[in-house]
């Protein structure tokens, strides 16, 4: 559940931010009669990335054994590899990507056409939500979808709430610091479904399965259904019947992507020191 609720509160908040962006900058360069529009390109991808969700699960349900596990494991790939690319991203484009929004809306007002401005916005959040879709259904396959999807709620509630005491409450929020801690958190969790992945690929039988490292399935606390367990897997992507390629994956991940998500970032060109959202104007 908490997996789920740190990843739509972290992929909503940064739709709102982006969102209010483009709002903002509308209202600054005095084009009101274009927030409509933008509203329309939000409306379109929330749809796709939907109807994306729903095809994942529907497709999902439809398959059976061999066929089941490789396309559980291949949309676990998949799904991390959004992720990294994510956070990778906006750990590197944050303080820049107001400044790049903007332009893309310059760009649009030049053209002319309500499409481009439909367009850009489209995309924009398309990619936040193919994303979130993604991840959501990797984190079905290793929790309960009840936990998940009520973990989910609470995220976009939590997201809309605090997009909403930023830009309509004035409050204050330290952006680094709120994408660094979430986004070690979701490298984690991605670790987990990488490893997930691997372990869903040995049982169909196009990984070997390596050298098991322990087996504690039948463990009171430890094994499979049990609360110690269950927490494990939200937070670490545990296997309480765990082979070495699951636990090299999964050391690979965390070591690899946690060193270029941690590592100082330059200051780009231009760009100021703080990373302090504060109102538009």
């Amino acid at each position: 559940m908490f997996s789920s609720f740190v990843t739509l509160l972290r992929e909503g908040f940064e739709v709102t931010l982006l969102v209010a962006i483009v709002l903002a900058y509308l209202v600054k360069i005095e084009r009101r009669e274009s927030i409509r529009l933008v509203w329309y390109g939000v409306g379109a991808a929330l749809l796709v990335s939907l109807a994306v969700g729903g095809t994942l699960f529907a497709t999902a349900g439809g398959l059976e054994g061999r066929a089941e596990l490789i396309f559980e494991g291949t949309a676990m790939w998949v799904a991390v590899g959004f992720l990294t690319y994510m956070v990778l991203w906006m750990r590197r484009e944050s303080r820049t990507v107001a400044q790049g929004i903007r332009q893309g809306i310059d760009s649009a007002v030049e053209r002319g056409g309500s499409l481009a401005l439909v367009s850009l916005v489209f995309v924009m959040v398309l990619r936040e939500g193919i994303e979130t879709a993604l991840f959501i259904f990797g984190i079905t396959r290793t929790s309960e979808p009840l936990q998940v999807a009520f973990g989910a709620a609470l995220g976009v509630a939590g997201a809309v709430a605090l997009g909403y005491a930023v830009y309509a409450g004035g409050k204050r929020i330290n952006l680094g610091t709120f994408f660094k801690v979430t986004g070690v958190f979701l490298i984690l969790v991605a670790a987990g479904l990488l490893a997930h992945g691997v372990a869903e690929f040995q049982e169909a039988g196009l990984l070997p399965a390596i050298m098991p490292v322990w087996d504690v399935s039948s463990s009171p606390v430890l094994g499979e259904g049990t609360l110690v367990s269950e927490f494990l897997t939200a937070f670490f992507g545990w296997n309480s019947e765990a082979t070495l390629l699951e636990l090299l994956a999964w050391f690979t991940y965390i070591v690899a992507v946690g060193y270029a998500f941690l590592r100082p970032q330059p200051l780009p060109k231009g760009a100021g020191a703080t990373s302090t959202a504060t109102r538009s104007n």
